[in-house]
């Protein structure tokens, strides 16, 4: 579950401690802790991990870091944490048992279940069934586009039940049920609901009795009790930073279970030899019956590799991350819950396809590159206007810090290339011929931005944040196309410019000027042209080191 448009350069700045659970014999995992551990004392990219590996039967735990930065309670097999959207397995099961038992059927119409109130859209005379919320199949889009996002740092806090009705009776579906694959929370978000209509019972409560107390979860919650809140660990964001818990009053089962390792050992294990049919019936292809497209059952994907294949599901909420993946040909699966938001899938799917050697040298290939080298790096670059990243180190740690983004570091290749892995970003840096820094360049997404180093003796420029008025405001909203199929519709929503992108949801941006707007959460910035009457011509983003620029319709 994620913000929706994308993010530029965020990451991370931390010091803990590693800690690493008694391990068996017979299962390597001396790559898996030496990856963390260089992840925890080096690259300071997470702040608690929590792993659980069972191959043939054995079991694993290893326990890594804090609670929370700069605590000294470590992460235990008890510790809490927010699993996001692998929360949709558990649905999915939930939904797998009322089929079991004869109360549902995958083909049912979603619109039979809901109040006669509620409007489900259909197409082409083609109804949404249960079975295409399930494998992200219906249409609806990943987010519903009436979301408040009253607070950006927990989104669908403020999404209500009578907001998602609104949605459902008003949106037009564009393209074909059961025709494509789209991932959305929307879409297992109101497969929940509607458990919680069928049984009569929240959402909780459902799993509970459906899920939880079948396979023995004990310490599997929706809403942690105060029994247990003692245990929960804080969430994090990519530059380490403590964020709120999430809350998803409308929208549960698409990412709001809380968990500990223990349990996920047990849900696991249920996974790798079930032994109920509504777990079976959840590993079933469902999509991708060909060989090109994704292949899904009830929520879990499959990926395929040249030595197997093996079901699996990640999940993410503002300060959490997690990965669950089991071959069961090969008896073997892992769990990954992480504290913060920068993620470790790429250790879960290294274990599964026994690749885990290869990361290990890949990631430990890193060059540590003497601190005067580095702090000749150190200054600022403008990578496009008002969009500077700024560049310390401290030690033998070089950091790159954006406007109105956390600081992070970065793992030295060479003295002068750097790379970010958790966004896919590498920064290569030019000397002139008396070895002073003029450039940085950005390559990430496909796409390279130089950055020029700005001189330090050079006064800044102090933008001041401006109030428009109505008409000022009025005068920008519109639609503007971005690229064919892209487009932003710019609206005044109570003395406020708010920013919705095709298929996205809507997100206020802060005025900087009469024609330039920011919103730090994305990282995004906007650039307004206006005519002689006051009057919005066109609009430029500028995003992730990219400039796009539409007209208005």
């Amino acid at each position: 579950m994620q913000l929706l448009i994308s993010k530029l350069l965020v990451i991370f700045l931390i010091i803990t401690t590693l800690r690493v659970a008694p391990v068996l014999a017979n299962i390597d995992t001396e790559s898996i802790q030496e990856i963390i551990k260089l992840k925890l004392e080096k690259q300071k990219s997470v702040v608690g991990v929590s792993i659980v590996i069972i191959e043939n039967g054995n079991i694993e735990y290893l326990t890594f870091g804090v609670t929370e930065q700069g605590s000294k309670t470590p992460v235990t097999v008890e510790t809490l944490f927010e699993i996001g959207s692998i929360t949709k397995t558990f649905t999915s099961m939930a939904l797998a048992s009322l089929v079991t038992e004869g109360r549902v059927k995958l083909s049912d119409p979603v619109q039979q279940y809901l109040p006669k109130s509620v409007k489900i859209p259909t197409r082409n005379g083609k109804t949404i069934t249960l079975l295409s919320l399930a494998n992200h199949m219906s249409g609806l889009p990943r987010l519903p586009g009436n979301m408040p996002f009253g607070d950006p740092a927990d989104p669908y806090a403020d999404y209500t039940l009578e907001l998602l009705y609104e949605f459902l009776n008003s949106y037009e579906l564009t393209r074909e049920i059961d025709a494509q694959l789209e991932y959305s929370n929307l879409a297992v978000g109101l497969l929940g609901h509607i458990l919680e209509l069928i049984d009569n019972k929240t959402y909780e409560q459902v799993i509970n009795d459906r899920v939880f107390s079948p396979l023995g979860l004990a310490s599997s919650f929706v809403d942690v009790p105060e029994s247990h809140k003692a245990l929960l660990s804080n969430g994090h964001d990519a530059g380490l930073n403590v964020v709120k818990h999430w809350q998803l009053p409308a929208l549960a089962g698409a990412g709001a279970i809380k968990s500990n390792i223990k349990d996920m050992a047990q849900y696991l294990k249920a996974n790798l030899n079930p032994q109920f049919d509504f777990i079976k019936l959840t590993h079933k292809q469902t999509t991708g019956r060909d060989k090109k497209g994704p292949k899904v059952g009830l929520a879990w994907f499959t990926s395929e590799h040249d030595k197997g294949s093996y079901l699996w599901h990640n999940g993410g909420t503002g300060g959490f991350r997690s990965f669950m993946g089991f071959d069961q040909t090969n008896n073997k699966g892992i769990v990954i819950l992480e504290n913060s938001a920068n993620g470790l899938d790429s250790v879960g799917n290294a274990y599964l396809q026994g690749t885990l050697a290869q990361l290990r040298s890949d990631i430990l290939n890193v060059k540590m590159v003497d601190e005067e080298k580095l702090a000749r790096l150190n200054g600022e670059y403008e990578l496009a206007p008002g969009f500077i990243l700024t560049v310390t180190n401290q030690a033998q740690q070089l950091f790159i810090q954006a406007t109105g983004q956390a600081m992070f570091p970065v793992t030295a290749k060479s003295d002068l290339e750097f790379v970010q892995a958790a966004v896919g970003a590498i920064v290569t840096f030019e000397l002139n011929d008396k070895g002073e820094v003029l450039f940085l360049t950005l390559d990430q997404g496909g796409r390279k931005t130089k950055a020029l180093k700005l001189d330090p003796k050079k006064t800044k420029k102090h933008v001041n944040k401006v109030t428009l008025t109505q008409i000022e405001l009025d005068n920008l909203s519109g639609i503007y196309e971005l690229s064919p199929n892209f487009a932003i519709n710019i609206t005044n929503e109570n003395g406020q410019l708010i920013i919705q992108a095709t298929a996205q949801p809507k997100i206020p941006f802060e005025t900087l000027s009469k024609t330039e707007f920011s919103n730090a959460m994305v990282q995004a910035r906007l650039v307004f042209e206006l005519d002689i009457a006051g009057n919005a011509k066109s609009l430029t983003l500028f995003q992730s080191g990219q400039t796009l620029k539409g007209l208005k319709k």
